[in-house]
């Protein structure tokens, strides 16, 4: 599991600094703004106005909280764990990206890996991998054993 969120924090974090400094910024302005509401306008529209820029505020922030999972949906998704063989891989030039294809008994899975795995592995090898579930990008692959 360490593997899985430090990977996700190693692709991650300048989206999550981002977001915990917009959270930071909106609660300390609350806050603020709470303070001065008590101690200068102690009347029912003084709190009224407080509670209409709370709920804004609430809304601002969770729309950028469903921006992040949008875009990072695997925070809140247990890592994929797959064993089985290599059947085939590829590299597309397109986007540069290299990819494995896994069998397990009867299901075949598409598996985006670095360029280092896609040296490691042969076709008809027998993996482990640990997986981000909605990217299918490989986290760890292990090699449990060669048919060759």
């Amino acid at each position: 599991m360490a593997d899985y969120y430090s990977y996700l924090w190693s692709t991650t974090w300048p989206s999550l600094i981002v977001l915990f400094l917009i959270f930071a910024m909106v609660l300390s302005r609350l806050v603020w703004k709470l303070v001065n509401t008590w101690r200068n306008a102690r009347d029912v529209w003084g709190f009224l106005l407080l509670t209409m820029k709370v709920s804004i505020w609430i809304g601002v922030l969770g729309v950028y909280t469903e921006l992040f999972l949008f875009s990072q949906p695997d925070w809140f998704d247990k890592p994929g764990i797959i064993q089985g063989s290599v059947q085939g891989k590829a590299f597309d030039s397109g986007s540069s990206s290299y990819s494995v294809d896994i069998r397990s008994g009867a299901q075949q899975m598409q598996f985006y890996v670095d360029f280092f795995v896609y040296e490691k592995v042969k076709v008809d090898d027998q993996v482990e991998l640990m997986y981000l579930p909605t990217r299918r990008e490989v986290i760890r692959c292990e090699l449990l054993g060669s048919l060759l």
